[in-house]
């Protein structure tokens, strides 16, 4: 279980730098690119899943419940803003309030 728990932490990492990098690919005329919109659902998933595991598991520490909660909300503005106005033309000033809760959300993961 924990190889499984830990292929997947791998793979929510690299969802989120999938975001931050389609975000930096249209920084200078800003809008939420489909990198951005599937990248942060598949980091959703993920991270529920992670939670899933580690609350069953034995082998993997229980997660804190109220950093998740927290994350989660983070998370599912950032989906919800992303997927709302991924069809918006460029320039989309929401594009930088997306990727500033994504940024949120990793600082909240390795800070807390």
């Amino acid at each position: 279980m924990q190889t499984l728990y830990n292929l997947l932490v791998v793979l929510h990492v690299l969802s989120w730098i999938v975001v931050l990098a389609g975000y930096l690919k249209d920084v200078k005329g800003p809008r939420v690119n489909l990198w951005m919109a599937h990248g942060l659902t598949v980091a959703f998933v993920l991270g529920l899943a992670l939670t899933g595991i580690a609350s069953a598991s034995d082998a993997v520490d229980d997660p804190n419940n109220a950093k998740v909660a927290v994350k989660l909300v983070v998370a599912l503005a950032a989906i919800g803003l992303a997927h709302a106005t991924r069809r918006r033309p460029a320039p989309n000033p929401l594009a930088h309030v997306v990727a500033v809760l994504v940024v949120a959300n990793v600082v909240l993961a390795y800070v807390w």
